[in-house]
């Protein structure tokens, strides 16, 4: 026979059909929405940016600035030539143009002409490839015998009538007379005239350029460029 449950405890009738007691739930649960731990707050990107931003145009400055470099400091030299030239230009030696950084004979820049009184020539060289260095050299010459005694104060006074803040000074020790005319400017461009005149010859050498810098061309020691021109002319007049 069947015993009554104790007094204050019920037995739990039996579920009706149709219910089922929920199975346990196995292993971790998600929290309902709202619930959990409160989550960080959004960081700004405007730093990223910005850094990103200065990144690229310390990029964008450190390739112009590479480009500018190469571009002057590029050999501005051409491969050397077998020009044949006039005689007289014979007179200067190829040391001398190596010390004036201009080996390479221009062929087209050079030619003998026959005038009334006599002949004039003109000798021009520019710089070899892989051999005159960086910047700019240029070296023209030109002999007249034509009697010009008497032009040669007029072509000391015509290159002094030119762009740029020319400078004039006597020569001792070469020809019967000589004269350098210095011309700068603004720009690295320098040009140096040296006119000399030897009985009825006068010889003017004309030498120009400029130097290589960082990111820009800048002016060649006027000293250096003196030597130079000094150099030619003396040969020049030498064998004449």
């Amino acid at each position: 026979m069947t015993q009554p449950p104790p007094h204050g405890w019920h037995q739990q009738p039996p579920p009706p059909p149709g219910w089922q007691q929920p199975p346990p739930q196995q292993g971790w649960q998600q929290p309902p929405p709202g619930w959990g731990p409160p989550q960080p707050p959004k960081r700004s990107k405007a730093p990223l940016i910005i850094g990103i931003l200065a990144g690229v145009l310390v990029l964008a400055g450190g390739i112009t600035g590479l480009v500018l470099h190469l571009n002057v400091n590029k050999d501005a030299g051409t491969s050397k030539r077998a020009d044949k030239m006039p005689a007289l230009c014979g007179n200067v030696s190829e040391a001398t143009l190596a010390k004036a950084r201009t080996t390479n004979p221009n062929g087209l820049g050079s030619r003998e002409t026959t005038v009334s009184n006599g002949t004039r020539t003109i000798c021009s060289w520019n710089q070899t490839k892989g051999v005159d260095g960086k910047g700019h050299r240029s070296t023209d010459v030109y002999v007249s015998d034509d009697d010009m005694k008497t032009d040669f104060d007029r072509l000391v006074a015509q290159h002094m009538d030119t762009r740029g803040v020319p400078q004039r000074k006597p020569l001792e020790g070469l020809g019967d007379q000589a004269t350098a005319v210095l011309v700068e400017g603004d720009s690295a461009y320098t040009d140096i005239w040296i006119v000399v005149r030897k009985g009825d010859t006068v010889i003017e050498v004309d030498y120009s350029g400029w130097d290589a810098g960082l990111f820009s061309n800048t002016k060649p020691d006027v000293a250096e460029f003196e030597a130079a021109a000094k150099g030619i002319a003396q040969e020049m007049v030498a064998k004449i």
